[in-house]
């Protein structure tokens, strides 16, 4: 089976974003850049108590770190996807485009070859280690940040074929998201 992509900034962005909240390196991203400022806090706590700080000013100071934690730690996810968009915009618009606009996807037998242009590459099903589907595409993902977006654009049908095969193929149940 042989499906034509074509992809916009927009298919893009939402593999990134969805990768960053659902693989296993975006949510250990999102832990440890939780944790940073309530462990600075605690670490200024410490050196407050440490030097003898009044008693309203330590207060003061737990209060408003506290405060600060709390909106950090619920702000993270949020700044982090923001910093992919401008990460992606500020690479756009230096010319490099960070994913191929269209290509092939070959579903093989022993794996899916993307051909685009001169470039051609064969993707395993072994590698394959989740599979997703939101109302308009298809998230095909591999090792590390990598994998395949596959948009439903004009075609739901291929989608719901090329999910069937995948999950045949890999072993891998398709996971059902809601469109952010």
């Amino acid at each position: 089976m042989k499906v034509h992509v074509k992809l916009k900034d927009s298919d893009y962005l939402k593999f990134s974003e969805y990768q960053l909240t659902h693989s296993k390196q975006g949510k250990r991203t999102i832990f440890l850049r939780r944790l940073t400022l309530p462990v600075i806090s605690v670490a200024m706590i410490i050196a407050f108590i440490a030097f003898h700080a009044s008693t309203r000013a330590l207060i003061i100071e737990i209060v408003s770190l506290g405060i600060a934690s709390v909106i950090w730690v619920i702000g993270v996810p949020e700044m982090l996807r923001s910093s992919i968009r401008r990460d992606f915009y500020n690479k756009k618009n230096k010319g490099r485009i960070p994913y191929r606009e269209t290509s092939v996807l070959d579903f093989g037998e022993d794996g899916i070859t993307e051909i685009s242009g001169n470039y051609s590459d064969i993707t395993p099903y072994s590698s394959i280690n989740a599979i997703a589907k939101s109302d308009d595409r298809l998230y095909v993902f591999t090792d590390g940040d990598k994998g395949f977006v596959i948009p439903f654009n004009d075609a739901a049908k291929n989608g719901r074929k090329v999910a069937r095969l995948l999950s045949e193929k890999t072993g891998l149940e398709v996971a059902e998201e809601s469109a952010n």
